[in-house]
């Protein structure tokens, strides 16, 4: 999900790490703290002493999004569900879970979980300002008004993230509850994600007005927010619709047979002329003694200067066989299709043990979608599959990019 993030440190064995559109929000936040929000609740201080409170305010709503999201992870860990991660955006933190709850209950408690942290936050926080803020204590204004934004931005995630609308925190609670209610994932997860986009579009209508009525930096934040909810909660409902149609399909099912396989021992010379320009794919399975040793990519080769092309050999700058590039066929097809989303590479090996089955990749994925769709009667108006040689249309091979819960 996000191609340009910085791993910063792991906690329980959980990375935390920061996507680069983090740093947009940081620097605007600390600005309009040290130019807007404390010169009006602490006046007459020293210009650098609000944008000291700016940073350090920014600093601790980064710990306090940090905390909410761990919230998240360790109680979904509870119920096993498996968390890669948390990465903090533009609009807040994901924690990155590797699957769907596997009951209402677990999606309940690992929902209500983030807001639960943030309320405790804000409550701390709030005795910290009331103590600090003492007419007896002089001098520690500065302090005083910083852990009051604190507590009060707390108190302010905590009731938005339980706003009923997927994918808060309250879409969640909503999700599990209707869930519990009805039995049924697919229905609870239209409802939910219905409720995001009407959330969403009523943000951007909001941002609108605000703007048109001369409140152009918070309306313009406003729509921002408005949009990446209605895309996340549109990208939520067509991931269960996929699940619901994969489900039970294995990748046997849907991979390609017809396979092109290079041999080790070939020299890049061999592989570029006789392979990438023959067959027009980015990259081709490796094989040693009919082996399958790895893959080769596109990239592999632009990375070398083209003298050493003749004397180089395949198995020099090959990938070896992992999880990241290869699956058994009798993987359903839906965790090698999140696999592929999540390595943002378009295409998976197939083996068993050490022998070659096929390639899949996700064309051919939403390719079967496609077809399965029109024989059940689907109109026209439904894209046509992709074609069968642009096998990472919908994952670039050359730049790698990064289900997850919205904070």
């Amino acid at each position: 999900m996000f191609a340009n993030r910085i791993d910063l440190f792991r906690i329980f064995g959980i990375r935390v790490s920061l996507d680069l559109s983090w740093f947009l929000i940081a620097a605007f936040l600390a600005w309009s703290l040290a130019n807007g929000y404390f010169p009006w609740a602490a006046p007459g201080l020293a210009v650098s002493t609000y944008w000291w409170m700016g940073i350090l305010g920014t600093i601790g709503l980064f710990a306090s999004i940090v905390v909410h999201e761990f919230a998240h992870a360790l109680v979904a860990r509870r119920y096993d569900m498996p968390i890669s991660g948390i990465t903090l955006f533009l609009f807040g933190g994901v924690a990155e879970m590797g699957d769907e709850p596997p009951t209402p209950r677990a999606e309940f408690w690992m929902a209500i979980a983030g807001p639960i942290a943030s309320f405790v936050i804000a409550a701390l926080l709030y005795l910290v300002y009331a103590a600090s803020n003492s007419p007896g204590t002089p001098g520690i204004m500065p302090f005083a008004a910083t852990v009051g934004y604190l507590a009060a931005i707390n108190l302010a995630v905590a009731v938005f993230n339980l706003l009923p609308a997927f994918p808060l925190d309250g879409g969640r609670v909503l999700r599990s509850l209707l869930w519990w209610w009805k039995g049924d994932l697919h229905w609870a997860s239209r409802i939910a994600a219905g409720s995001g986009m009407v959330l969403a579009i009523l943000l951007i209508a909001f941002g609108v007005m605000n703007t048109l009525f001369g409140a152009f930096v918070s309306g313009i934040w406003q729509m921002l927010l408005g949009f990446f909810l209605y895309n996340a909660a549109g990208a939520t409902q067509a991931s269960t619709e996929l699940r619901r149609e994969l489900s039970g399909v294995r990748v046997s099912r849907v991979m390609n047979r017809d396979v092109v396989a290079v041999d080790a021992g070939a020299s890049v010379t061999e592989l570029v002329e006789e392979y990438f320009f023959r067959h027009h794919d980015k990259s081709f399975p490796v094989v040693d003694n009919n082996r399958l040793i790895g893959c080769v990519r596109l990239r592999d080769v632009n990375e070398l200067d083209r003298e050493v092309w003749p004397r180089t050999k395949v198995r020099d700058i090959h990938h070896p066989t992992s999880e990241m590039n290869v699956i058994s066929p009798e993987t359903p097809v839906f965790e090698a299709f999140t696999r592929m989303r999540e390595s943002g590479d378009g295409r998976m090996l197939v083996a068993s043990g050490d022998h070659l089955e096929g390639v899949v990749t996700a064309d051919d994925v939403m390719s079967y979608v496609w077809v399965r769709s029109q024989l059940r009667g689907g109109n026209d108006a439904r894209p046509a599959p992709p074609a069968r040689h642009a096998p990472d249309q919908h994952f670039a091979d050359e730049r790698p990019t990064g289900a997850n819960h919205r904070a």
